[in-house]
């Protein structure tokens, strides 16, 4: 084989090598085992964006409960369904509070997890 055959040979396998270890890399969302989550901003929310046309309050209102619960920073927010109740999910401090969705009530108080 020659010196010009030897370098097509290495760049195929060089290229071969490259694309079979991005091949599995995604830009999407996948919640895999590897997943990297960046952060949402504090009292944003982070999901449960999709269910907002169902709550009966709105983002902020729900922060405030939350803020009347318990003491601390607000951190982020989700929106999501907790014992079949429609809750907005409030990290304050080191609690998460559940705030109801329809009514603003605050559902309930425990450690974050």
């Amino acid at each position: 084989m020659g010196t010009f055959q030897h370098g097509v040979a290495a760049l195929a396998l060089g290229a071969a090598l490259l694309a079979g270890g991005v091949a599995g890399a995604s830009a999407q969302d996948d919640e895999g085992p590897n997943e990297v989550e960046s952060p949402a901003a504090p009292a944003t929310l982070d999901d449960g964006a999709e269910l907002l046309p169902q709550a009966g309050i709105s983002l902020e209102e729900a922060i405030a409960a939350a803020q009347g619960a318990a003491p601390g920073a607000v951190g982020e927010v989700d929106l999501e369904y907790a014992a079949g109740t429609l809750v907005f999910n409030v990290d304050v401090g080191d609690q998460d509070v559940h705030v109801d969705a329809a009514s603003g009530a605050v559902v309930s108080v425990n450690a974050d997890d």
